[in-house]
């Protein structure tokens, strides 16, 4: 390593040298070039550039990080099986942080990559809960815990108690078309990170709750599978939320809790 900047520059191009600081983690060699005029998109053989390569190590999030602030695409493309942008390696290899920062950063949730996954169908794959959940946050215009009727509807009258059940719920964008397909995810729990069901809602018929009800209920027919979901808040009365899943679910996104702490209340709800 006795070799300066200026040495081994003459021997390969700046774009090629900054992409290598960049997987050795030389944060301030990045810096240094990039001020020299190195492009921070240069793409090496496999097709990734540096903030790919950055993503996919979690030692080099700060690597990530300064080439982010430097003008880095955050939505760069590497073609081929189980490649994408550099958010798509980020959540293979289950790089929360690095996810986050990506998120916070503007990158686009919603790309496919050439398996036709976006980051959160990889993150499901994956079954890492955490990104799983950091996405839905980010990108869902609900996300939540609620509780779920099964059973003979007659029956809810008599013995509600027994034919209800906790589930996560998140109301997300199927993708980048304009106006937006929303579908909803319904997972067993919060800890889950694959759904039980996906229900397409713009293929469902979504029945207005009566909020005149001391506890209504949200009934959303999937037309696709021929199956009703009878759908309330988590805590018995809450018409505020079963509001908030009605309007997601009619296109109007969600402001209310983050969703980490909508998450920790639903944990607590289930235990």
């Amino acid at each position: 390593m006795g070799q300066s900047l200026d040495s081994m520059t003459q021997k390969q191009s700046k774009d090629e040298l900054l992409h290598q600081m960049a997987i050795a983690g030389n944060v301030d060699a990045v810096k240094a070039l990039f001020s020299e005029g190195a492009s921070l998109e240069w793409i090496d053989r496999e097709g990734k550039t540096p903030l790919i390569v950055a993503c996919m190590d979690s030692g080099l999030y700060n690597v990530a990080k300064v080439l982010i602030e430097m003008g880095a695409n955050v939505d760069a493309y590497r073609p081929g099986r189980h490649a994408g942008t550099p958010l798509h390696h980020a959540v293979k290899r289950g790089q929360e942080q690095t996810v986050k920062l990506l998120l916070s950063s503007g990158a686009n949730a919603l790309v496919r990559n050439d398996d036709c996954q976006t980051a959160l169908d990889v993150a499901r794959v994956k079954r890492n809960i955490n990104v799983v959940r950091a996405i839905e946050s980010h990108i869902g215009y609900f996300n939540g815990c609620l509780r779920e009727f099964y059973g003979p509807g007659f029956l809810k009258a008599f013995a509600p108690q027994f034919l209800s059940r906790k589930i996560w719920a998140a109301v997300i964008p199927q993708g980048s078309s304009n106006p937006k397909k929303l579908e909803l995810a319904i997972y067993p729990c919060s800890q889950d990170a694959q759904p039980r069901t996906v229900i397409a809602l713009w293929n469902a018929k979504i029945e207005e709750p009566n909020f005149n009800q001391p506890d209504p209920e949200l009934t959303i027919f999937d037309q696709s599978t021929k199956t009703q979901y009878r759908l309330a808040s988590a805590n018995e009365g809450d018409k505020q939320q079963l509001h908030w899943l009605y309007d997601a679910c009619s296109g109007i996104p969600q402001v209310q809790k983050t969703g980490a702490l909508i998450l920790d209340v639903c944990i607590v709800i289930e235990m």
